[in-house]
């Protein structure tokens, strides 16, 4: 028999195994693959739901009372002439009751005030997540630096000081110098400026953590700028805390819009059951709404405590109008609510992707 030897071209010709074998790159995963891998989980799409409902009421609420948004539509004859006289509750045509210490329909005014009290609660939260976060991730990068030094000594001191005590200080302040300064827009810088600091703190702590982390380092050994490694690992990696802090500085912003005027109507020396201090509720003058006819929640929920518990020497006097207060007071819980669970679904997710 003739046996040839194989050619050169034969030979390179000729698989060698796996090795010569170039193997097609893995499909990519796809958006349900991925969601399935890490979901977010029922509290997510809770507050997601949650969060649409008040989207979608702001949007009508724009829609209907666009040429009135700013006052809401008061009605004297449910004005009562005297201290806690008799009030209309809730019914087919008051879906929510009145509240006589305006004259106004608490529905319609509830509903008047959301696109308000979304803009003044996001951007307040914007403030706080944005400026905190960025700068909380940067000194906790760069620990022992320059910047870590200052972010860490504006935390530690602010953060001695409640924050609604500073901003109630300030905005009095403020309304003392340039009263025609005093208006919603400054109130939500001034908050968001405020409250940051605490944020910012929480995020430095884990800030800290992720860049002594192997792969950091790692990226870091590689030649990866600051830049990279603060928008690729730390910012991502310091996000939880961020999450985690968000939903508490909710309170704080609705305590300021109610504190005010309630103290100024219904906790003052003169307001008894002889007084017709009910009568008359008014705004100090430090605070942010332009007129007690102003549609937000926070002032409705004052105005409703007013009225609905009556309060006369320390002791409840009169009839409890649970509705005056029960309503805006659920508003204002339901989107604290959203708020926090969305923030604690993505704090899962992201929880489990860096695990």
């Amino acid at each position: 028999m003739n046996f040839t030897s194989p050619t050169p071209a034969s030979r390179s010709s000729a698989p060698s195994g796996t090795a010569a074998t170039k193997m097609p790159p893995p499909p990519r995963p796809s958006l349900r693959q991925r969601l399935g891998r890490r979901p977010f989980g029922l509290t997510f799409w809770a507050g997601t739901a949650i969060l649409l409902f008040y989207l979608l009421a702001a949007f009508s609420a724009l829609y209907v009372f666009h040429s009135s948004l700013n006052r809401v539509a008061v009605n004297p004859s449910w004005i009562p002439p005297e201290p806690f006289a008799p009030a209309i509750g809730p019914s087919s045509g008051h879906l929510f009751g009145i509240l006589p210490g305006i004259g106004t329909d608490l529905f319609r005014a509830l509903w008047q005030a959301t696109p308000w009290d979304l803009t003044i609660v996001g951007g307040i939260l914007a403030f706080d997540a944005v400026i905190g976060w960025l700068l909380g991730s940067l000194a906790g990068m760069n620990e022992g630096g320059t910047l870590d030094a200052v972010v860490s000594w504006i935390g530690d001191t602010l953060g001695a000081i409640p924050s609604f005590f500073l901003v109630i200080g300030i905005f009095a302040g403020l309304s003392a110098l340039a009263p025609s300064e005093v208006s919603i827009p400054l109130f939500v810088l001034l908050f968001g400026v405020i409250i940051w600091p605490s944020t910012a703190r929480l995020t430095r702590d884990r800030a800290r953590l992720v860049a002594r982390q192997p792969y950091v380092e790692a990226t870091r050994a590689c030649g990866g700028s600051r830049t990279r490694i603060l928008f690729r690992h730390i910012l991502p990696g310091s996000a939880t805390s961020m999450l985690t802090q968000l939903p508490l500085d909710v309170s704080p912003i609705f305590f300021v819009l109610i504190i005010f005027p309630w103290f100024w109507d219904c906790a003052s020396a003169g307001a008894s059951l002889s007084s017709p201090v009910y009568l008359l509720p008014g705004l100090p003058p430090f605070y942010p709404l332009p007129s007690v006819y102003f549609p937000e929640w926070g002032n409705l929920l004052a105005i409703g405590v007013c009225y609905g518990l009556p309060i006369s020497t320390g002791l409840v006097a009169g009839t409890v109008y649970w509705w005056m207060f029960l309503f805006p007071l659920a508003a204002i819980l339901g989107l604290a609510f959203g708020i926090s669970f969305v923030c604690d679904g993505l704090d899962r997710r992201l929880s489990m992707a860096h695990h």
